[in-house]
């Protein structure tokens, strides 16, 4: 039933559009009453319509994606942070799991210039304080939506401690795909308009990790 009553919602959606748009034809070229060429005009006005049906519905699985992740955007989107104190800054090895992201520099690697240390056998790697540890997991696969999520961890490599904690959603509803979340901010953009991952949202979001929660003492 939960992949139902979004197909339900779409179907719906879709199809009111275009049988006003029937019914607005309809009425303006004076086809309504019996008679077997008004007939003949309103099933070939019903037949035309197939193509604008099809779009619409296509247009409207993506509207309802963008809808349906609005509310995951401000439950889940918006960064932790936990230190207690200010945080030295120093050089970041970045642990990003296989299929985290893409393969070779990342895109919003740029942002932190020589900071942020992607080779882990570098001797960089062995005395950086801190890492960023990047992770996939989708939350939900169904017939139309896929969720997925980025999760962002800045941690203290001596004691393991987490000092932000931060996610990038993602939803694809059709052809179109939708993110939110540190990079992209707390309400859905569409991915063709911001592709992932670009910007300095995660340098951002570590530089301000590394500094004290105004919550906490």
């Amino acid at each position: 039933m939960s992949d139902l009553a979004p197909g339900i919602v779409v179907a719906v959606i879709a199809a009111a559009p275009v049988a006003l748009l029937i019914l607005l034809l309809a009425d303006g070229l004076g086809l309504e009453g019996e008679g077997r060429v008004r007939r003949r005009a309103r099933v070939a006005l019903a037949v035309l319509s197939v193509p604008a049906l099809v779009w619409f519905g296509i247009a409207a699985w993506g509207w309802s994606g963008a809808a349906h992740l609005q509310p995951l955007c401000h439950a889940y989107a918006t960064p932790e942070f936990r230190a207690v104190r200010p945080v030295p800054p120093g050089d970041i090895l970045l642990d990003a799991a296989p299929g985290a992201a893409p393969a070779g520099p990342q895109p919003w690697a740029r942002a932190f210039g020589t900071q942020l240390v992607t080779d882990p056998a570098s001797p960089a790697a062995a005395t950086a304080p801190l890492a960023l540890e990047v992770r996939r997991a989708t939350p939900r696969r169904g017939r139309w939506f896929t969720i997925e999520m980025e999760r962002f961890r800045l941690l203290q490599r001596s004691s393991g401690s987490v000092l932000a904690e931060g996610d990038e959603l993602w939803i694809t509803a059709g052809r179109a795909r939708y993110h939110c979340g540190i990079v992209s901010g707390p309400d859905p953009v569409h991915a063709d308009r911001t592709p992932w991952p670009g910007g300095d949202g995660v340098a951002k979001f570590v530089a301000r990790g590394l500094q004290p929660s105004p919550l906490k003492p």
